[in-house]
């Protein structure tokens, strides 16, 4: 579980630091820089898991690589001018595996930065070490940077002298995976870890409703792109099949005209047809609803057999029926519940007031954490819990951005408003 996250200079996220519990639901008006705090734990997880950090600056990735790094106040231009930019993102977890009774937690920090004037992105400072309990580092890190311009790099029960990498590197050293095995343990928990989280955008208007072939596929695909074969591999799979009668289970208890599920190979075509029984009609995926697809889909990242450690969808509830908010709010419960952390955005009202009624009822587990944006700049916070009575309200205005506020004021100053 990703139990702390800090942000500095990553897209809108000048310095963000915020805690995270079991199920986070990020919510504010467009353009608070929702999605970036999302997009910057999928570049963490690159970086500790790609090649290069040209790589894990990539695809998918969105923009170019230099539109990673936060803007100047004079925009594009002046950054292009720089010499260099540099982000940086610290992370504390706990790895579902406790392997380290003393040390449960593992934090880590990287810092790249690239020049703009010739594309290079390199690593520039990297920090692993082991976290007790009580929150104490270990007294030698994994990795440190010593003499200004060198990592050092330590084994498990270092005896002798520690390995040293000359700083500035194409990649990072726990992406190395010469560091692993007995001698570097902590390496492979942290991959291992990073390695399942998954970020979704749902795209049931497109992706989703392409025609696939099966193929072996451990998840929906970012977009929904993999919904068929996902579905399919559980249907088929060695020991898989009670997932896959559980996503049926799931989307019965979402949607209970739907009555049942199936999906199969046309031996004409070589694609897979998934198919929905609803009040007693037979429909396939290329013609049902936004809304019914995205509740399958959510059905079916909900009964994954293979337990992401991490996952994080934008804006779930888009496209379904406000009666099934509900629903979607139940199933990201259910994902949670699992010991698989969700984190969500949103800028629907009657999502909000969902997830709010859930925190009050799980406070431990559940946190929304408002968004907001003042001059580019993105900031997060703990959204405190409002009366009832005020709830609505104060909903409203969390979600209402700074320039709807403005533009409301000067409606009022040119008597737009009046009687």
């Amino acid at each position: 579980m990703l139990e702390r996250a800090r942000i500095r200079g990553f897209k809108s996220l000048g310095d963000v630091d915020v805690a995270l519990r079991p199920l986070n639901v990020l919510f504010g008006p467009n353009a608070a820089g929702k999605s970036n705090f999302i997009e910057a734990l999928l570049l963490l997880s690159r970086l500790i898991t790609e090649r290069t950090v040209g790589d894990a600056l990539g695809p998918p990735m969105r923009g170019y690589p230099v539109e990673a790094f936060s803007l100047p106040s004079g925009g594009l231009s002046e950054l292009l001018g720089r010499p260099a930019v540099k982000l940086d993102i610290e992370a504390v977890l706990r790895p579902r595996v406790e392997r380290e009774p003393k040390y449960p937690l593992l934090r880590y920090r990287v810092a790249v930065e690239m020049r703009p004037g010739s594309g290079e992105a390199r690593l520039v400072d990297e920090h692993f070490a082991r976290m007790g309990r009580n929150a104490v580092l270990e007294s030698k890190p994994r990795v440190e940077q010593v003499d200004g311009d060198r990592l050092a790099v330590r084994r498990l029960l270092e005896q002798g002298q520690a390995r040293h990498e000359t700083l500035p590197l194409h990649h990072t050293v726990v992406s190395n995976l010469q560091f692993s095995g007995e001698k570097y343990p902590d390496f492979d928990r942290l991959r291992e870890e990073v390695s399942g989280w998954r970020s979704y955008y749902l795209d049931p208007a497109g992706a989703m409703r392409t025609a696939q072939p099966p193929r072996e596929v451990g998840d929906v695909g970012v977009n929904g792109e993999h919904l068929a074969p996902f579905l399919f591999r559980l249907k088929g799979g060695e020991g898989t099949l009670p997932a896959f009668k559980a996503a049926q289970r799931a989307l019965h208890a979402a949607i209970p005209s739907v009555t049942a599920l199936d999906v199969d190979l046309d031996p004409q075509r070589g694609t897979l047809d998934i198919r929905l029984l609803q009040n007693g009609t037979e429909f396939s995926s290329r013609v049902v609803s936004e809304g019914t697809l995205r509740v399958l889909a959510l059905c079916a990242i909900a009964a994954n057999p293979f337990h992401p450690s991490l996952v994080a969808l934008e804006e779930p509830e888009n496209g379904v029926h406000p009666r099934r908010i509900e629903v979607i709010a139940d199933l990201l419960a259910g994902i949670a519940e699992r010991g698989t952390q969700v984190i969500v955005t949103t800028h629907s009202p009657a999502f909000v007031a969902e997830m709010l009624r859930a925190q009050r009822r799980s406070p431990n587990t559940v946190q929304l954490l408002r968004c907001a944006n003042d001059r580019g700049a993105t900031s997060l916070h703990s959204f405190e819990d409002p009366s009832p009575l005020f709830e609505n309200q104060k909903v409203a205005e969390a979600l209402r951005s700074q320039d709807d506020a403005q533009q409301m004021q000067g409606m009022l100053i040119r008597g737009w408003l009046d009687d």
